[in-house]
């Protein structure tokens, strides 16, 4: 699903003109530079014109004006070394602008990636945010380093031998300007053509890129499920969709300067041909006519090239509207202008009337759920699949705001507090443990990125992390690879419940997840767990009987409702739908 309409073109310009003011200073002078440039290639056909005129002409004969052609000869060698000078420099600062600019678009695009609210990836595949990310920013990069800085020396090179030829003979210039409305035309056509075959094949990579971070992320299921063969077709069909996306867009691309190549070629011949009857009638003379010609192939050769460049360009163009697109998708609402400190934490957490429906609509996920939990409370969330138990302890964090009800942390509402400071407040540690590319040492700190060397370690000892982890070679440096595949299911809930332990949380969240791993290693949780959890307001999404019967209080969830309240034992005896599910999850009588 796409985060935003696709922008038009004229918007995508004006917001592009505006993102590149506070480089107008460098641009400006890369602007004339390259107009300098441009004008420069008039000198050539100029010195061509005088040799001709004045050294090789048949009337010179003898007489041949040698210094004309030393100076015609120095002029073309001192023009092309400044040509070739002032285009480096104007190269190098539209493409220092252009890639400075799209630098800061690169950080904005993760900074904005970062602080999106979370429905915004409910909608989104990840592998659509990496070909934003890497294929839509390619395409900037390659029209700021290469298309734009050649642009301008093309465009004023046209304009330049246009307006020469112009004054030299308008009445041979005129067949030009005859064809200018068809060259208009044909690249006007083009450029739509393009913007439209490039969003297509944007989407058709992101597609692409879908399928390989959704193959990589489940490569274990892939191989327990025999579906290679599956994938690989899979990814074969969304393959040759992007061929024949991008296909189309190389086709138009090539298409383009073929066409006005050959419209070009066209007015061409008649201008030779006419130019050549003005010689015979003595409306021009022999060095203006060669003049004529250089200036036509001066102008020629960019005109083949600006087809190209605004090729180019019109995908970049594509790219930076997808890319805006996102920029301007709402931020996580942090904090309200009014918003209020967060008081000291203790813990009391109460639901009141609480609604809520994931973006998309569909059925409410809550419905009117009302519930209070005391300071220091553990309280296990228990209910069938889909109840939403964990659309509640989403709204604590304040991951998401419910549509009507309030949730209240000591009384506060925590859509009128700092959102900093109330996620300071708490600790999660998810069923399957996130953890970066890098360090042990480094994913426990980042529960507290200030902590010392030996807080770490000792937050790692009280969640029984100390002993596996100095018994690799490297220690606390060793790398646990991407989301610590290098580390068992144990070892990366130890290493989890650690930083929850170093960021030392009034409120923990916890989606247990002992039931999948060994006897050793869920003793071993479970110590951590009898260490951290004292003292804490806890949630957690319960697996196991071993965790209710922790907790000092059951909400029983189903249909987005808290339907039963109390200890395991007594909803036992009630027999309602707790007692249910347990006589189904462990065959045990509906009451005890």
């Amino acid at each position: 699903m796409n985060p935003q309409p696709a922008m038009s073109r004229r918007a995508t310009l004006q917001r592009l003109a505006h993102e590149a003011r506070p480089y107008s200073a460098r641009l400006t002078v890369a602007l004339l530079l390259g107009t300098l440039a441009g004008v420069l290639n008039l000198v050539p056909p100029l010195a061509f014109r005088e040799i001709i005129n004045r050294v090789l002409a048949p009337h010179a004969g003898r007489g041949a004006d040698l210094g004309v052609l030393y100076v015609a000869l120095g002029a073309t060698f001192a023009a092309l070394v400044l040509q070739n000078g002032a285009t480096y420099a104007q190269t190098y600062l539209t493409a220092w602008s252009g890639q400075h600019l799209i630098a800061r678009l690169r950080v904005r695009l993760f900074e904005r990636l970062l602080n999106l609210p979370l429905e915004a990836f409910d909608r989104w595949r990840p592998g659509e945010l990496l070909a934003r990310f890497n294929t839509d920013l390619a395409l900037m990069t390659d029209a700021v380093s290469i298309s734009v800085p050649q642009l301008v020396v093309a465009l004023v090179t046209f304009v330049s031998s246009f307006a020469t030829m112009l004054y030299l003979d308008w009445l041979l210039t005129l067949t030009l300007i005859v064809v200018a409305p068809l060259i208009s035309l044909a690249v006007s056509r083009f450029q739509r053509l393009i913007s439209t075959s490039t969003h297509r094949a944007q989407e058709r990579i992101a597609d692409l890129s879908a399928n390989l971070s959704e193959m990589l992320q489940g490569q274990r299921i892939v191989k327990a499920f025999g579906r290679e063969d599956h994938e690989v077709a899979r990814f074969r069909t969304d393959n040759d969709d992007f061929f024949g996306a991008y296909m189309k867009l190389t086709q138009f691309i090539q298409t383009q300067p073929l066409v006005i190549s050959t419209i070009m070629v066209a007015a061409v011949v008649v201008i030779m041909w006419l130019s050549v009857r003005e010689v015979l009638v003595g409306r021009l003379d022999t060095g203006t006519i060669f003049q004529y010609w250089a200036l036509l192939v001066t102008l020629m050769n960019p005109m083949n090239r600006v087809a190209a460049f605004f090729g180019d360009i019109a995908k970049a163009i594509v790219g930076a509207g997808r890319i805006f697109s996102i920029l301007d998708v709402p931020a996580e609402v942090r904090d309200d202008p009014a918003a209020v400190p967060m008081p000291k934490v203790r813990g009391e957490i109460r639901f009141e009337n609480v609604y809520f429906t994931y973006a998309g609509g569909g059925e409410p996920a809550l419905r009117g759920v009302t519930a209070e939990i005391a300071a220091g409370e553990v309280v296990a969330l228990v209910g069938p699949s889909g109840a939403g138990k964990t659309t509640i302890v989403n709204l604590v964090p304040r991951f998401y705001l419910p549509q009507a009800g309030t949730v209240r942390i000591d009384g506060a509402d925590i859509a009128t507090v700092r959102l900093g400071e109330l996620r300071q407040a708490i600790a999660i540690v998810p069923q399957d443990p996130q953890l970066f590319r890098t360090s042990v040492m480094e994913n426990i700190r980042y529960g507290r990125l200030g902590a010392s060397d030996a807080e770490v370690i000792a937050a790692a000892r009280e969640a029984n992390a100390d002993e596996f982890v100095r018994a690799f070679p490297q220690g606390y440096a060793t790398e646990v690879g991407e989301r610590g595949a290098r580390l068992s299911g144990g070892e990366r809930q130890r290493i989890a419940i650690a930083r929850a332990i170093l960021r030392d949380p009034r409120i923990l969240i916890l989606d247990e997840a002992t039931s999948a791993l060994d006897g050793h290693s869920e003793a071993m949780i479970e110590q951590a767990l009898d260490r951290l959890l004292p003292g804490r307001t806890t949630l957690i999404i319960a697996h196991r009987l071993s965790t209710v019967r922790r907790a000092h209080k059951v909400f029983y969830v189903e249909a987005g409702q808290v339907l039963e309240v109390g200890t395991h034992e007594e909803l036992l005896r009630r027999g309602g739908g707790y007692a249910r599910l347990h006589a189904i999850q462990f065959g045990a009588p509906s009451a005890s």
